[in-house]
């Protein structure tokens, strides 16, 4: 007897747990998200890289939640944290496109699945030839990457420190 009690209390308890669905209340939780977010920031290279020659792709991650997108900017810092004054800034003027500097960088993104409605996920990648920047070899450099969304001049930024090494 005891055995049977045993195996109808393991079979209705594995039935509780299997069979029972969450669902995510997305009208309480869409409000607690950020409007920006950058969730990532790497590339795939492996440094050093040669500054006459090397083209970087710098991949990122990101989301809006009932904001929309406006300009993106890049910072280089010849150190190994992102603290004093950048070497060089990239900026563009929108996610999708060429720098605003001439510096022959460009933007853009794929939009990810998301069950939200109001979310966008965003996975992007930035092309950057090094050469056209300016950065000089044997130098180690981090980079600082600042989001910003319509109508809001704070930023929301993604450091890396030591980030890339030149030859």
């Amino acid at each position: 007897m005891k055995k049977y009690i045993t195996i109808l209390f393991s079979a209705v308890l594995t039935l509780s747990v299997f069979s029972c669905t969450k669902k995510a209340d997305v009208a309480a939780t869409e409000p607690n998200l950020p409007a920006i977010a950058l969730s990532s920031f790497g590339t795939q290279q492996i440094s050093p890289f040669t500054v006459s020659s090397a083209t970087v792709t710098f991949n990122f991650g990101a989301t809006t939640t009932g904001a929309t997108p406006a300009n993106f900017k890049l910072e280089f810092f010849a150190a190994t944290t992102v603290t004093g004054t950048a070497v060089k800034t990239v900026n563009f003027p929108t996610w999708s496109g060429s720098d605003d500097g001439g510096n022959g960088a460009t933007i853009g993104f794929t939009l990810e699945p998301t069950s939200y409605p109001n979310t966008q996920v965003y996975g992007g990648a930035i092309t950057v030839k090094l050469s056209s920047l300016g950065l000089v070899a044997g130098k180690t450099y981090s980079v600082r990457a600042s989001a910003y969304s319509a109508g809001n001049a704070v930023p929301v930024t993604f450091s890396q420190n030591a980030f890339f090494k030149t030859i």
